[in-house]
């Protein structure tokens, strides 16, 4: 099994553009665990950063943000992961932050696509490595084929706070090529792939399933006091489509929502589009946004197939979540996603489709 140790100062980019699959806002979830006397496995997948929880004592010990066993295992204990949704692994960030003389001093993963049982047979993708005090450790492997559980193993027992996986979604579209549907989803494939600025929320959040919490899972940008100013994000669409409605959300937004916004597409070749080009073409003139609501909007040129979206906000705030609906492009290659590779070159993997859907073909 291949592998490579990533510096610390590399994961944005090596990871930049990948999506964290294991993440508990996309519905990652622990479904078996050998062990977790000190602490619950569940907090392995959690978005925030592990915090110290020093001198703080429950029932079985000190506590710990994280996942920690007992000692004295002869072997090693597991976790096992459903993935948020199935997709190509290309890395992982294993955490010990916290973690320091009860860290765990090695670990290893393997993967499956079936639901994990008593004969499966798991594959390998990252080999025993060691494991240090309170520090993150970052690996990248060779892209896996399609993955939707994956076993955490530590040798032989101790504790882990933040464990990420890393990869890229195999995206599920409609079987009816007319029917409407989120193309800017993540688990359609959509993808974040600039932005202005993430000051107080990622961008990326905009692309998450349901509405949220809080503000603090949304996208939302630092005050400016310069006239004219806007912000801005765009999204690389799962597939080129024709769009019809946009869905601005601002739920959890009540003092520091966005004035208003517009919308513009272009069709590109390119990952993420010069945001200054002149082919981005206005599909929804600029609109007034109101604070804790769902906006719907009709798109103009819906006759006409888009790659990318670009959203703008003015002159700055939060948005929880966008949604552009549309429908396929007439003989978009559904069957095939293209994962970029280091080298720049591409391979093909076929989707996996929900049950009730299937592969459109041309």
């Amino acid at each position: 099994m291949a592998y490579e140790v990533v510096p610390l100062e590399n994961f944005s980019k090596e990871f930049e553009s990948t999506t964290e699959l294991s993440s508990v806002s996309i519905g990652g979830q622990v479904v078996h665990v050998s062990d977790e006397f000190f602490a619950e496995a569940y907090q392995l997948l959690l978005v925030e950063p592990p915090v110290s929880l020093a001198k703080q004592y429950g029932p079985n010990g000190e506590l710990y943000s994280g996942w920690e066993t007992r000692r004295h295992n002869p072997t090693y204990d597991w976790c096992t992961i459903k993935l948020g949704t199935t997709g190509v692994i290309t890395g992982f960030d294993i955490d010990t932050t916290h973690f320091d003389g009860n860290e765990a001093p090695e670990a290893s993963v393997d993967a499956s696509y079936e639901f994990p049982n008593e004969e499966t047979t798991w594959k390998g993708i990252l080999p025993k490595v060691p494991l240090g005090p309170s520090r993150r450790h970052l690996y990248k492997i060779p892209a896996t084929g399609q993955v939707t559980y994956v076993r955490l193993r530590i040798y032989p027992d101790g504790g882990i706070a933040r464990f990420r996986v890393y990869g890229h979604v195999m995206p599920v579209f409609p079987s009816n090529p007319i029917e409407p549907f989120d193309l800017a989803h993540i688990f359609t494939g959509g993808k974040i792939v600039a932005t202005s600025d993430d000051h107080f929320g990622s961008s990326s959040n905009l692309l998450l399933p349901g509405r949220g919490k809080d503000m603090g899972d949304g996208w939302e940008t630092k005050r400016s006091y310069e006239k004219d100013h806007q912000d801005w994000v765009t999204i690389k669409l799962g597939a080129p489509g024709y769009l019809s409605t946009a869905i601005i959300d601002t739920i959890h937004f009540k003092g520091n929502f966005p004035e208003s916004c517009d919308i513009r597409g272009i069709h590109s070749q390119d990952i993420a589009p010069d945001v200054n080009s002149n082919d981005w073409k206005t599909i929804l003139s600029p609109v007034k946004l109101d604070p804790h609501r769902m906006h719907f909007f009709q798109l103009s040129r819906t006759c006409e197939q888009y790659t990318h979206v670009k959203v703008s906000i003015y002159p700055d705030g939060g948005i929880k979540r966008i949604r552009i609906i549309g429908t396929l492009a007439t003989k978009y290659e559904a069957d095939v996603m293209e994962i970029t590779q280091a080298n720049g070159e591409y391979q093909t993997t076929p989707i996996i489709v929900e049950e009730g859907w299937e592969i459109i073909e041309d």
